[in-house]
């Protein structure tokens, strides 16, 4: 590359790997490549997706081919891999330009400027209220007609979107602009005369316009940085992908150890392993099996319907629905929604209440687009290696928020939802069962005696969820319509996987609580809500975590309690097909004596013993010292106050109020978890955390080192953890407070300057 022109674009297979034009990991000969790109200007061109499809099953696809260009700053360029031929090289297109490349919007209804006065006259004027609504089948056409209605509209009433161009052009100021037509004349003048003079002075051209290209970049980054605000959320989308972790492209296998390389392809295993996932686990009680469903095939008793929906009901939850929620299939949004006419407001709570009245949810609601977000620190080629998120129609979730309103007050009174589910439950959080869990430790470890606890992993608990068995138990407690309402809305439910722009077969949902949905949460806690307990072990649960303590001075019992509490345990799973996952479970024995407690064992499966338990966010030592939560949580905070070091060093442009909101808001509450249990720990590891603060106040702030008269403003981890212990009510009152301090002072601490003590005369 060197031997050729100022102005060149070679493409091909290099054979060298550097995270910078996407590859994995970086090798010796792409550290060597990226040295010389970076010593010499130059800059690559590379696709999204890998190039090299390796035929061996220990390797890995990677990116290997892709373009280095040199003085092509102007063009704009657009990469992409081909899938048509077999090579273990997929071939590279590359698209230029001289003007921007357009880029697809996603689909939506309202892409631009929308004119809601429009929209509300125009859907007025296509309902018609007199649809009669006797039959499930009435019930569907009136929902496609509406649903169809409102899309239409919405279009219409909607202007074409801007186009967003894909460029990373950068108008330069045209001194600069100047400077580099005579650098390239000087440099064709020495080239033609080959003077030292000539020479000289090109030289002398490439330094200056280095210097000023360099004061450019440095200037426009600062006044970006000053231009971030908390009014625009430009502060929080900057932060945003900072903290966000990049993952590479990686594609996925089969299960043949072939690869899929098309966005077709991926939809479509995506799909098929969906498909495996939710089924129910295999049954293992085929009598109560049976049982269960002889009792479901019992005829019900006649029940009046659930009160019907009012207007203005239906018109309080719309106001209240999240407006920038990802729609689902029909791409109806919250925002559509809040500005639905009164006519259009009275047709959905005539649907509403058919759906009451018939006990038939309708069919169309029931179908999701599931996208699959790859699951952190995984090696993302698996298909288990992804988290699936369901989109749901957002007519269906509204139907769910008002008729969950009708089911609370039923399960409520009948004190369903035992004491110890923490879970989806309104006046509790994950530190209230922390604390629960923590206050039974810390009293067995007062009395000198053993507390063992075993921590269960419930294996996809609510993606297997049973509908037999969920039904069985709905129809124990529910009057007839709520039941029969609740089972055609857990029936003929199907899903498709969305990969990009590409969408897999549906798939039928043969298990699980509806994901993404409004009643699902509540659903789950109702089939687990007869989880068997023990006299003398105490229960904490939160959703699908299970943790099961017993405390005794003798340690056999200890395990003995356990042991019968997990046996009891294991028979209800399999009642219910319910599976743990030994390999995941935790056995722990906290106490300040030696020894530990014998081992238990769940389905005859040893539970693998540790000495330290991470539960709802806090790390838990068998001694309750806090060290390894303090130590770890200290690594956290290094990690994401390294992310943001281009907005929180001493030299940052970003204002002062900006700084301190960042670090309030993303750093602070990272160690302010828990600190209502953990701030009792040693002088020791609180250090850890008021070390991090110090030093991270003194960077956002360009403080001095020294101690100073303003130093008293600083807040310590000692007076949070005492204010944490007695009541935490504003875990930001301290901080407010300071940020007030430096904020309305007359001189700010970046403006500190240590003087030393003049000596006596």
């Amino acid at each position: 590359m060197t031997s050729l022109s100022s102005r060149f674009l070679s493409g091909g297979d290099y054979n060298c790997k550097h995270p910078t034009w996407g590859s994995r990991v970086a090798t010796p000969r792409g550290r060597m490549l990226y040295r010389v790109i970076n010593q010499n200007g130059y800059d690559t061109i590379s696709p999204d997706n890998p190039t090299y499809w390796p035929n061996h099953p220990n390797r890995l696809p990677d990116v290997l081919d892709f373009f280095i260009t040199s003085g092509l700053r102007g063009i704009h360029s657009l990469s992409q891999v081909l899938n048509d031929l077999s090579s273990d090289h997929s071939p590279v297109l590359l698209t230029t330009s001289l003007d921007p490349i357009l880029e697809l919007p996603p689909p939506i209804l309202t892409p631009g400027y929308t004119d809601w006065n429009y929209f509300a006259q125009s859907l007025d004027s296509v309902i018609d209220l007199r649809v009669p609504l006797k039959t499930p089948e009435d019930l569907d056409e009136a929902v496609q007609e509406f649903t169809l209605a409102v899309q239409r509209t919405a279009r219409t009433s909607s202007q074409p979107p801007t186009p967003k161009y894909n460029t990373q052009s950068i108008n330069l100021p045209q001194h600069i602009r100047l400077l580099i037509t005579h650098k390239r004349r000087a440099r064709s003048k020495w080239q033609r005369t080959r003077y030292p003079s000539d020479r000289q002075n090109y030289e002398q051209l490439a330094h200056e316009l280095r210097s000023e290209l360099s004061s450019f970049r440095s200037d426009t980054y600062n006044s970006y940085i000053i231009s971030l605000s908390t009014h625009d959320r430009s502060l929080w989308d900057s932060t945003k992908r900072l903290l966000r972790s990049h993952p590479t492209p990686s594609p996925l296998r089969h299960p043949d150890n072939s690869w899929a390389r098309s966005d077709e392809d991926k939809a479509q295993l995506f799909a098929n392993h969906l498909r495996s996932i939710f089924q129910p686990s295999p049954e293992s009680d085929p009598i109560h099996s049976h049982q269960v469903q002889e009792y479901l095939d019992s005829p019900l008793p006649l029940t009046l319907p659930p009160s019907p929906f009012s207007p203005s009901e239906v018109t309080y939850a719309i106001q209240h629905l999240p407006r920038k929620k990802s729609p689902g299939y029909d791409l109806i949004t919250g925002e559509i929604l809040r500005h639905l006419p009164r006519r259009a407001i009275l047709f959905l709570t005539y649907l509403y209440n058919a759906i009451l009245r018939t006990t038939y949810f309708p069919l169309l609601w029931k179908f999701a687009h599931i996208k699959m977000i790859p699951k952190p620190n995984k090696l993302h080629t698996e298909p288990s290696a992804y988290r699936p998120i369901s989109l749901l129609p957002i007519f269906s979730k509204l139907f769910e928020k008002l008729f969950l309103k009708r089911l609370v007050p039923i399960f409520e009174s009948q004190n369903i939802i035992p004491s110890h589910q923490f879970g989806f439950r309104p006046f509790h959080s994950t530190i209230h069962q922390c604390l629960h869990i923590v206050d039974i430790i810390s009293s067995s470890l007062e009395q000198k005696q053993y507390c063992g606890a075993a921590f269960l992993d419930v294996e996809q608990a609510f993606d297997r969820v049973w509908h037999p068995g969920l039904l069985y138990k709905l129809k124990k407690i529910l009057p007839s319509t709520y039941y029969l309402i609740l089972q055609s809305y857990l029936k003929d439910r199907y899903s498709a996987v969305c990969q990009k722009d590409k969408l897999s077969g549906y798939i039928r949902i043969n298990a699980s609580v509806p994901q993404g949905s409004v009643l699902g949460p509540l659903l789950y806690l109702i089939y687990t809500a007869d989880i068997p307990t023990h006299p003398s072990t105490h229960m904490a649960t939160f959703a699908d975590d299970i943790c099961i303590l017993t405390s005794n001075p003798e340690p056999s019992l200890v395990s003995h309690n356990l042991q019968q509490h997990l046996n009891n345990l294991q028979k209800w799973c399999k009642k219910w097909r319910i599976v743990i996952n030994q390999s995941k479970s935790i056995h722990i024995t906290f106490s300040l004596r030696r020894g530990s407690c014998p081992p238990i064992t769940f389905d005859n499966i040893p539970i693998p013993p540790a000495s330290c338990v991470r539960y709802l966010g806090l790390y838990i030592d068998k001694r309750v010292t806090w060290n390894p939560h303090t130590r770890l949580k200290r690594i956290d905070l290094n990690r994401k106050l390294g992310l943001l070091r281009n907005l929180l060093h001493r030299r940052s442009k970003l204002s002062l109020v900006n700084k301190l909101t960042i670090y309030n808001m993303i750093l602070k509450p990272t160690w302010t978890y828990g600190i209502e249990l953990w701030g009792s720990a040693r002088k020791s590891n609180i250090d850890r955390i008021q070390s991090f603060q110090s030093k991270s106040l003194r960077t956002i702030l360009d403080a001095p080192c020294v101690k100073t008269a303003l130093w008293r403003y600083l807040p310590t981890c000692d007076q949070g953890s005492s204010k944490g212990i007695l009541v935490w009510s504003d875990k930001g009152e301290m901080q407010q407070h300071f940020a007030h301090q430096l904020v309305t002072a007359q001189y700010t601490l970046k403006e500190w300057r240590y003087e030393a003590p003049k000596k006596p005369q």
